[in-house]
């Protein structure tokens, strides 16, 4: 009787097989996860950009809120430490950087009075292939240099303020010494 020392050709190429199914699968995961990685890297980025465009937007109100008319399609600019307003907006306007960023700015009438709802549209890049996505954030600016009634007086006995000792409640502005 004759005993087979080794491996045969056939097992060798199916071991073989095998073996670049699962270094292919692994590889595929991997590059599978560094796309959503740099994708969820340009969303979060492009968060970001539209934050910084509703906080430009409330410096702009605080300046001179007359400047907020109402426009479709503008950008923001920065120069000598101010933000503004770029209305009609070239196609270079407010383009942010080389990986493929815009940021367009809706300037509309608010849902209250003396009030403007404000859009911050960013369009990004989210993979080498070209293809874009994009963030929105609105948020209602209201002239903070109109008087408005808010209904309560410094009579009010139905208000309460929360101490910053400890969240001990007061009522009607009287402060508790605390030990």
């Amino acid at each position: 009787m004759l005993y087979k020392n080794g491996y045969s050709v056939i097992e060798v190429l199916l071991a073989g097989v095998i073996l670049s199914l699962a270094i292919s699968g692994i590889v595929g995961a991997l590059i599978l996860a560094q796309r959503n990685n740099q994708s969820n890297i340009a969303q979060s980025q492009a968060l970001a950009m539209a934050k910084e465009g509703i906080e430009a937007l409330k410096s702009i109100r605080d300046i001179n809120y007359n400047e907020l008319s109402n426009t479709n399609n503008a950008a923001l600019s920065f120069s000598n430490n101010q933000w503004g307003i770029i209305d009609p907006p070239s196609s270079t306007d407010d383009t942010l950087d080389k990986p493929f960023r815009s940021r367009r700015i809706k300037i509309e009438n608010g849902d209250f009075a003396n009030s403007k709802k404000v859009t911050v549209t960013v369009t990004y890049k989210i993979n080498p292939e070209g293809d874009t996505s994009t963030v929105e954030l609105s948020e209602n600016l209201i002239d903070i240099n109109k008087k408005t009634q808010s209904g309560v007086t410094s009579e009010s006995a139905n208000y309460r303020l929360l101490d910053d000792n400890f969240g001990n409640m007061n009522n009607n502005f009287e402060s508790t010494p605390t030990p």
